[in-house]
């Protein structure tokens, strides 16, 4: 894979022969530089200790020994013949909706077809918003070949506000939220856990974060920040407010810094016309990794008209944009939207993930693994990533015969 001059600064960064203080253990970057997945078989995690070089007991990871070739120009038709049911990918099993509030269904789903830019929704069942009480009813989208799905759902009409918990369908990464309390986890926690020879650990932020002491940061042993630099919603684009002052003091401390793209675009001319913008402001800046591809609206994302071809197009045009101002780019997603619905075409993998071990079967390069860290120059629980340089890959568990 041909790297751009932007991303080649990471070669160059990982190759230096100077230290780096984490936790109290001297890091020698010289012993961790950046290698192609094409340069080496295996993925062995060894310890941090670089003086002694002593392997740890740790997880081998086979590292990807085929060439990574992404075609110039990727481009997903969808099938000539439509015989696969539109799918929910976002909707709650049950909706808490306030006394004489107006009811809009389609407001609480989102659903996607393979061929279908524009899928039939219908309600069946009533609910009367004015009465307080549990109403069962069944949605149902159906495409143009007749294929269709149903799922129910109870709305509950209320006076006082449920206590909130947790929804079980939730499938957002980088925006959901949720009102569970999450123990606090420190960063030399983490540092403990996740990091080794192969794997370093780093942050990502937007302007949510507030003030970042970014020294301090560091002096935390964080290695990198991946920053949002702009975002497209709701009609409106824009670059992070704080992405500017984020660039500067997050290099000024040393850190690695990558960048990633909010995006809902759904149309060829307006991912031209923000790639331009998202260039224009990353223009002049040492950008350590790929830019990052973020979408996430999946509640509602049928008022896109898109099917899952254009789905994946909108992430190639990003990808070939990016490209042609000299950057590389790579999908932010997780497990289930990578497994039915994103098809990356060779194009690194950011995952999400927030679980112990990753539950996604293939390679990535980055893995965001929890939302809820804290680190020494924020306020407030910040999501934390480990980079692999050489990629990592899970595989599949092999089913145990043992027992015939």
């Amino acid at each position: 894979m041909k790297l751009s001059k932007k991303v080649k600064a990471t070669l160059l960064l990982f190759s230096m022969s100077a230290t780096v203080l984490s936790q109290g253990c001297m890091l020698n970057m010289n012993e961790y530089k950046y290698q192609s997945s094409e340069s080496s078989t295996t993925e062995t995690i060894v310890s941090s200790d670089s003086k002694t070089g002593s392997e740890s007991d740790s997880e081998s990871v086979p590292a990807d020994t085929t060439e990574e070739t992404i075609p110039s120009s990727l481009h997903m038709d969808p099938p000539e013949v439509d015989t696969e049911a539109p799918v929910f990918i976002s909707y709650p099993r049950t909706i808490n909706l306030l006394k004489g509030k107006e009811f809009i269904p389609g407001d609480y789903v989102g659903y996607i077809d393979d061929v279908d830019r524009d899928v039939d929704f219908k309600v069946t069942g009533d609910v009367d918003v004015n009465a307080v009480g549990s109403y069962p009813i069944q949605m149902t989208i159906t495409d143009d070949a007749g294929n269709s799905k149903t799922i129910d759902v109870t709305v509950k009409v209320y006076t006082k506000k449920p206590t909130p918990t947790k929804n079980p369908d939730a499938t957002s990464s980088k925006t959901s939220s949720s009102t569970t309390k999450k123990p606090k986890t420190t960063f030399a926690d983490l540092k403990k856990k996740y990091e080794t020879g192969n794997a370093f650990i780093g942050i990502d932020v937007s302007k949510y974060q507030g003030n970042i002491d970014f020294q301090k940061v560091k002096d935390a042993g964080c290695h990198f920040v991946i920053l949002r630099a702009a975002i497209y919603n709701n009609g409106k684009f824009g670059i992070d407010s704080k992405f500017e002052q984020y660039y500067k003091d997050a290099k000024a401390a040393g850190l690695l810094v990558g960048v990633y793209y909010y995006s809902v675009d759904n149309t060829t001319e307006l991912m031209k016309e923000h790639c331009a913008e998202l260039a224009k402001a990353l223009k002049g800046k040492e950008i350590d990794f790929p830019v990052a591809y973020d979408f996430e609206k999946w509640k509602g994302f049928q008022k896109l008209k898109m099917n899952s071809s254009d789905l994946n197009n909108m992430f190639y045009l990003f990808c070939s944009e990016m490209e042609s101002y000299g950057y590389e780019a790579m999908i932010y997603a997780n497990p289930y939207f990578l497994r039915n619905w994103f098809r990356p075409g060779g194009h690194k993998i950011w995952l999400a993930d927030w679980k112990t071990n990753p539950s996604y079967v293939g390679k990535f390069y980055f893995w965001q693994f929890s939302a809820s860290g804290r680190i020494a120059g924020i306020q407030g629980n910040v999501d934390v990533d480990v980079y692999y340089p050489n990629g990592r890959v899970v595989e599949a568990k092999k089913e145990d015969k043992s027992n015939g």
